[in-house]
């Protein structure tokens, strides 16, 4: 799969992504936000699973490379994944490398899946997650339109707390 934006191109894995992945998982900024802060053995695994999705018929869960269009070079991931088929839900997720924040290529490569997913996936609803204290995240959120709904208080762990 590839999706061509105007300085974004969206696609999917390959074998030479390993080394930017991991570093990008890696990245204490880019897991400030989540459960855990994962090691090599999960990372390993995470890119191991996401080469196999584009053999998922159907496919049900994208975890994708963010590159620059002029140049290929790799700037982060984006993911949608089906959530709930009853009412097509589909659930967004992005990271970009540290490097590449406030250039907008994380809401051009947001905007393009969005797109993409209510285009080609049949989604009704797309939901994405962000911990409350993820300032940038939310503001990305709000720039491509997506509502917030509420706070979901003491329902997910940040950095197991």
């Amino acid at each position: 799969m590839e999706l061509a934006g105007e300085r974004v191109l969206i696609r999917d894995f390959c074998e030479n992504d390993r080394e930017f992945f991991a570093e990008l998982e890696g990245h204490e900024l880019t897991s400030k936000f989540e459960n855990n802060h994962p090691d090599a053995v999960q990372i390993e695994d995470d890119f191991n699973n996401a080469l196999l999705h584009p053999a998922n018929v159907p496919r049900e869960h994208f975890k994708l490379m963010v590159c620059r269009a002029e140049d290929r070079t790799q700037l982060g991931i984006i993911s949608i994944k089906l959530n709930w088929k009853d009412i097509r839900e589909w659930e967004i997720g992005w990271a970009l490398h540290p490097e590449y924040w406030r250039h907008g290529y994380a809401t051009e490569a947001v905007r393009l899946l969005i797109g993409y997913a209510f285009k080609e996936l049949n989604a009704h609803r797309i939901v994405a997650y962000a911990n409350a204290a993820n300032e940038r995240s939310e503001r990305l959120m709000q720039r491509v339109g997506i509502t917030k709904d509420g706070v979901l208080r003491e329902t997910r762990y940040c950095n197991r707390e």
